[in-house]
Parts: C-alpha cells; sequence; structure tokens
C-alpha cells in the first residue's frame, strides 16, 4: 500500500496527519521518539490549554486525535528517502515503505551553549524561547547567550518584560549588526565577553558563573544561537535548504513533486501556533495535488445527513 509519509511525530507532524487520515489517505507517522516539544515542561500560550499543557502531554494528545482517524505511528528513524519511479521510497533503521508524497515536518534542535550544566536547567531556568517564556521572568534579571543579530534582537525583545537584561558572548566579541548594537547600547544593556564555565542553583538557576569565577546573578537564561535543522533528507530529495531550514513556497510545497515541508524545520517564528497551521496547509495541498482537485474532508462529509 501506498499513502503519504509524514517525518516527525511533532505538534506539525500531526496534525497534517489528521487531514492526511480524515481524507482516506494512509498516513505512516516516523516518530523517532525526539523532538523539542517533548521536553517542555508547560506551556501557557496554546489555544484550548488556558491553565497551561505540558509538551508530553500536547504529543499525547496530537497522537491519539491522528490515530483515531486511522494514521499509523511508526516509531522507526527514517535514514533515507529516494525517489521510485512516480513514488518514494522512505528507509528506516528496519523498514522499508513506498509512498505517493511526503511532508518534512522533523522540527528543529535548538543549538546549546558550551556552558556545564545548560541541560540540567533547561526548562528551570534556561529556556530557547524569548516569545515562549519571558512572561515568567517579568522584572527578574536575565541574560541572553548569543553575539549577533540574533541575540540582540532577543534582549531587546526582554525589555518588555524586564529591565534587567544584559548579553553574554560566552568569550566571543559582539558581532551585531552597528543599529542593533546602537539600540543594546541605548537601552543600557551591558554585554559581557567573558568566557563562561557552568551553570550553578538549586532546584531552578541562579547563577552563570564565568571562568574567572565571578558570578553573574540570573532568573532566566535564553540561548540565542540559532538551532540546528534536520535538512539532510531534504538535499537527499534535492529539495533546497538555506543553513539549517528547508526552503518552502507559500504553500509549504518545495520545487520536488508532492514534497512538502512544514513546522520549525522551515524556519519562521517556531510557535506550536505557526507550526500546527503549517502542518494544516502543507496536508491540504498535498491532498490537492495528489488528487488533482480541492482539499474535500469526506469525514466531514460522511457525518451529515442523507
Amino acid at each position: 500500500m501506498s499513502g503519504v509519509a509524514i517525518i516527525g511525530g511533532g505538534p506539525t507532524g500531526l496534525n497534517a496527519a489528521i487531514y492526511t487520515a480524515r481524507a482516506d489517505k494512509r498516513t505512516l507517522v516516523f516518530d523517532d521518539g525526539g523532538g523539542t516539544t517533548r521536553d517542555v515542561d508547560t506551556m501557557e500560550n496554546v489555544y484550548g490549554f488556558p491553565d497551561g499543557v505540558t509538551g508530553p502531554e500536547l504529543v499525547d494528545l496530537g497522537r491519539e486525535h491522528a490515530q483515531k482517524y486511522g494514521a499509523e505511528i511508526v516509531e522507526e528513524e527514517v535514514v533515507r528517502i529516494e525517489p521510485e519511479g512516480e513514488r518514494y521510497r522512505v528507509e528506516t533503521t528496519v523498514d522499508e515503505y513506498v509512498v505517493d508524497g511526503v511532508i518534512l515536518a522533523t522540527g528543529a534542535d535548538y543549538e546549546r551553549p558550551a556552558i556545564a550544566d545548560v541541560e540540567a536547567y533547561e526548562g528551570h531556568g534556561v529556556s530557547y524561547c524569548v516569545e515562549c517564556d519571558a512572561y515568567f521572568y517579568r522584572d527578574s534579571p536575565v541574560a541572553v547567550v548569543g553575539n549577533d543579530n540574533y541575540a540582540a534582537t532577543e534582549a531587546l525583545m526582554l525589555l518588555d518584560y524586564t529591565d534587567d537584561v544584559r548579553i553574554l558572548t560566552n568569550g566571543s566579541s559582539f558581532e551585531a549588526g552597528e543599529e542593533l548594537k546602537e539600540r543594546v547600547d541605548d537601552a543600557g544593556i551591558p554585554v559581557i565577553t567573558d568566557d563562561l564555565d557552568r551553570l550553578a542553583g538549586g532546584e531552578v538557576l541562579e547563577t552563570v558563573v564565568t571562568k574567572a569565577g565571578d558570578e553573574i546573578s540570573v532568573d532566566g537564561l535564553f540561548v540565542a544561537l540559532g538551532t540546528a535543522g534536520g535538512t539532510d533528507l531534504a538535499e537527499m530529495l534535492g529539495v533546497p535548504v538555506d543553513g539549517d531550514d528547508i526552503v518552502t513556497d507559500p504553500d509549504q510545497s518545495t520545487p520536488v513533486d508532492r514534497v512538502y515541508a512544514a513546522g520549525d524545520v522551515t524556519g519562521g517564528h517556531q510557535q506550536i501556533a505557526t507550526s500546527v497551521g503549517e502542518g494544516a496547509r502543507a496536508a491540504i495541498n498535498l491532498l490537492e495535488e495528489l488528487r488533482g482537485a480541492d482539499y474535500i474532508d469526506y469525514k466531514k462529509l460522511d457525518s451529515q445527513p442523507a
């Protein structure tokens, strides 16, 4: 049997799977158990969860939803995708599958700074998303790790929540553009270029310790080093990439027939809301391409009274 392969079992891929499965397409969701969503303790900006939701809960609910309509969760790691006639062969560490279309929803792994104990404080003071977590550090001392335009922009955004912001370049020179440097200087954000050694605290982050032994007191540390996306599969198919991002058209399509990409792997805001929307867009447009006609939700049609 052929069908649709969705590479990635996070919110993007699972939402795409809901659409393709409801349209009566055999839907294979390849999920190797990774993904940044599973690492998030609490999210308070996800539609429909006013009391917040954990990453694992959100993924589990998405799986349940997709499986309700027949999507199959394949807990295998995809190592290769290549054309096979008019279809695509998906090779995992376990088996091979032939499908009609592909949605790449592999997400992005955030680049950790070279500081000891960063991983131990992720979700307990260390964040990779100002838009997601700055709210929790209102009027608190925070720092941004990074040395370029991204770090400068994140630091300036934090000023909407707290006046106590600094940039830590971890031994590198501050390489933001002149305009951003001027804005950082005008805002009174100190730039500390010392080499950083480790993070310290109890259950939550309290200080950043430099190589010289100095302590910088912070409640929140925001990492702004960019992301390392899963673009290898895209490159195997001849899909263009830009750095760590897969390049798509506005409809989430790529120049390769019946290959779409959505979510964090395409760059953008990297929010659950936008990723879920892109997953739906990719699925709808792939279905239209496969069918040669506008998308029809067969489950909705089936539920209508005669």
